[in-house]
């Protein structure tokens, strides 16, 4: 399992854990079990309305399984109410304080929002400079907010990018221009939720056979090789340490461009609901 060098030379897990949504009782019970099976990247973000739960239970996760602060590292993100309110490095220590840390391993802007998110990346520059946080990115960008952010002027290049990708939308575009410039992915809905035309498809239901997997573990181990990053959710233990055993088997390059070739450039999550003038 190889971390991935972002551009600044801090290394990030290649899988991640998110906690979205999730209440104490049911967060506790899968970072306990998500540690045990040997994740150490969480997400979460300040919309999910759970930071400080994460704060928690990472702490007493971390003590209890004997791991350190260094051990893990932890993604939040920064939504458009507080991108609207402007004071960033006020909404960085509150996220240090809900998550009980001294600091954030990757903060992210949730949405391009409109009118703010150029502002907002130049005061992401200033407490990134602080060592508040050890790597700065954004959330569900396209190249015409990039270009919009790049050519108002940028001091520090985005370590990382989130975005949807899995085999029903590639979004080669994206993917490239980010490689490119040497900016990490980390891909949420990975698997695209599962939907019957991922569930049912004979093309990686034979690959999953070939390679004695399951069709999950097929198009996690298609991230893992594209060097994107999965980020998933899911709320039973026993799929956390599937979706974990995705290291001890390749796929060929014909079998990376078949799983390419379900590209439909279909969103499970339509951005507009979340981004006004998206």
């Amino acid at each position: 399992m190889n971390n991935i060098l972002l551009s600044n030379g801090i290394e990030m897990p290649p899988i991640v854990e998110t906690t979205n949504w999730m209440d104490y009782p049911v967060m506790k019970k899968l970072v306990t079990a998500g540690l045990q099976i040997g994740f150490r990247a969480f997400d979460t973000a300040r919309d999910y309305g759970n930071e400080d739960v994460v704060g928690q239970v990472m702490k007493e996760c971390l003590k209890e399984q004997g791991l350190k602060r260094e051990d893990i590292f932890i993604t939040t993100k920064i939504g458009n109410s507080q991108q609207a309110l402007g004071n960033i490095e006020e909404q960085v220590d509150m996220s240090l304080k809900n998550l009980q840390t001294d600091y954030i391993d990757l903060w992210l802007m949730h949405w391009p929002y409109p009118d703010h998110y150029v502002d907002t990346w130049h005061k992401m520059e200033k407490v990134y400079k602080s060592g508040k946080v050890r790597a700065i990115g954004m959330a569900n960008y396209r190249i015409r907010h990039f270009e919009h952010l790049f050519n108002a002027g940028v001091e520090i290049m985005p370590h990382c990018v989130q975005m949807e990708l899995h085999p029903m939308r590639i979004a080669e575009d994206i993917v490239s221009y980010l490689k490119e410039r040497n900016i990490a992915i980390q891909a949420y809905s990975p698997l695209c939720r599962m939907i019957p035309k991922i569930r049912e498809n004979d093309m990686l239901k034979e690959i999953a056979e070939k390679h004695g997997k399951s069709v999950g573990q097929v198009i996690l181990r298609w991230h893992i090789q594209n060097h994107t990053v999965p980020v998933f959710k899911s709320l039973k233990p026993k799929r956390l340490a599937e979706n974990f055993d995705i290291f001890d088997f390749s796929l060929s390059e014909d079998e990376m461009k078949m799983i390419a070739s379900l590209d439909e450039d279909y969103k499970y999550h339509i951005e507009s609901t979340s981004c006004p003038g998206y």
